[in-house]
């Protein structure tokens, strides 16, 4: 009988019961916690989901044969990911497509009483990694059922003020977090999604790595906990980046992993590649509100595309309905400014953190 361990860990108030086996458990718990919050804690939402991690060559070898005989169909849970999904008695499976780039080194599993499982090979290459897909999107789907919309968006807490710093990718995002980290040791509560509160009083933060582009990397180090940016192109918007986990990020700052923060400002980035002055611009009203409209997650999102380990319990409808009441909220109570700056710019960061502290003065 495999020997097995079980951490209990909370994102985003829900609970998440992972039991591993025995000789995969201090890899899987290891980076399991470089994610969960230190600070401000989500309420909870009264819910537990629970996580079966195997970490066996004959269940591995065994399972993916058995699925080579049945029917499956593909699907595209996370843009650019394709997946084969097959049913099994009672219990729904997921493996990478064959002809897809994903590494054919795991399985993830749904069966009837909602208990999630993980497969892997034992020589999967940080096969520890697969666990946070889980729980992004069960603190997701979760968030919505609360009446929360997701967006795509950084999130940073200075002195307890909540900032929002919403976008599509390279519009500089993470270069606006980092400088805001270095230069005012702000707490990281989110990297690249974010959900708010229905009345959009509050920011919470969805776990998932920090992605640092090469330039934004070059200004930060040399910092223990970060990456090394010398590996990296320093062309601005470059798909190649680093990743690091919230904790890492945090650490190399003297900061905390924060999850909960009220709501204070919103920036909207759109840093460029060339030496475009820094400038600071207030939107208001319905120009906010669009601005604002297409940073959001809920009910379409670019990235996970469809529900799979948790399905969506609400309508499109009505979801669509609660992300508008939240935009709303947001736009007619909270600060919203656009950021416009050329990345050459000397000294970017400090002025880009200065900037906001002084909106948030």
């Amino acid at each position: 009988m495999t020997t097995t361990t079980t951490t209990s860990v909370t994102f985003a108030g829900h609970v998440f019961d992972v039991e591993v086996d025995q000789d995969f458990a201090v890899e899987q718990r290891t980076h399991l916690h470089s994610f969960v919050p230190e600070a401000a804690l989500a309420p909870p939402c009264g819910r537990l989901t629970s996580i079966r991690i195997r970490h066996n060559r004959e269940l591995f070898a065994d399972r993916s044969a058995r699925l080579q005989t049945v029917q499956s169909r593909c699907v595209e849970p996370f843009r650019g990911e394709p997946y084969l999904r097959s049913r099994v008695g009672d219990v729904d499976w997921w493996r990478p497509h064959p002809r897809s780039h994903l590494s054919q080194d795991h399985l993830y599993a749904h069966d009837s009483t909602g208990r999630l499982h993980i497969v892997l090979h034992p020589d999967a290459h940080r096969g520890e990694r697969y666990l946070l897909r889980i729980v992004r999107e069960v603190v997701m789907r979760c968030g919505e059922d609360r009446g929360w919309t997701a967006f795509h968006a950084a999130a940073a807490s200075i002195d307890g003020n909540g900032v929002l710093i919403a976008g599509p990718t390279t519009a500089g995002k993470t270069t606006v977090l980092a400088a805001l980290a270095c230069h005012r040791r702000a707490d990281l509560v989110a990297s690249d999604r974010a959900m708010l509160t229905q009345n959009a009083a509050d920011v919470i933060g969805v776990p998932l790595s920090i992605r640092i582009a090469g330039g934004t990397l070059s200004a930060l180090t040399p910092r223990e906990a970060l990456p090394p940016h010398r590996v990296l192109p320093r062309t601005f918007g470059t798909d190649q980046k680093a990743s690091c986990t919230p904790r890492d990020f945090a650490a190399a700052f003297a900061a905390q992993v924060r999850e909960d923060a009220p709501l204070r400002l919103v920036l909207l980035p759109r840093l460029r590649d060339d030496d475009t002055p820094l400038s600071i611009q207030p939107l208001h009203g319905e120009t906010a509100r669009t601005e604002l409209a297409a940073a959001c997650c809920t009910p379409d999102d670019e990235d996970w595309l469809h529900p799979w380990f948790a399905s969506q319990t609400r309508s499109v409808e009505g979801l669509r309905a609660q992300a508008g009441q939240v935009l709303d909220n947001l736009s007619a109570t909270v600060p919203v400014f656009r950021i416009t700056a050329g990345v050459r710019i000397p000294h970017l960061l400090e002025r880009l953190a200065d900037t906001v502290a002084r909106r948030l003065s």
